[in-house]
């Protein structure tokens, strides 16, 4: 056999397993706010797990929100979040947070949370939100109200 025939044929295979790697998705960036009462959590630069239009999910744990006002708060899972361009929504079946106030932590769950595009941009509102009690002392407020909610996504 050819050793030229050869080497090039074991070039083109490897080339081509080399070349079979797949594609993985390109993670992207979510700013937020979330509005309860007197209060109000905003963060930026969340990883997300792809780009919209793509579902993606939110990494809670590079949600670090500042807060003003009397409550603080933190989101405890990484939901998920699907796009409907031709209505412009974006939209998660839960969300949960943890809210504290005055050194008493309360655990909420928002579902089906929809936000409404803003334009032609990849910016979302929505609110208000009814959030139910999951977890906390009897001195928790049983539901709470989301009056305003945002994401941004870059």
């Amino acid at each position: 056999m050819n050793p030229t025939r050869l080497l090039v044929g074991i070039a083109a295979v490897a080339g081509s397993v080399l070349l079979a790697v797949p594609a993985y998705a390109a993670t992207g960036q979510v700013d937020g706010n979330i509005t309860v009462g007197d209060s109000s959590c905003s963060w930026t630069n969340a990883t997300t797990s792809d780009v919209p239009a793509n579902t993606l999910t939110i990494d809670h744990t590079t949600v670090h929100p500042t807060c003003t006002g009397s409550i603080t708060a933190g989101l405890t899972n990484d939901p998920t979040v699907t796009f409907d361009d031709t209505a412009g929504t974006a939209s998660a079946p839960e969300v949960d947070v943890n809210g504290t106030e005055l050194g008493q932590t309360c655990s909420y769950k928002a579902t089906d949370v929809t936000y409404t595009r803003q334009g032609t941009t990849r910016n979302y509102t929505g609110g208000p939100f009814t959030a139910t009690l999951t977890d906390g002392s009897f001195l928790c407020p049983k539901t709470e109200t989301v009056s305003a909610a945002s994401l941004a996504f870059h």
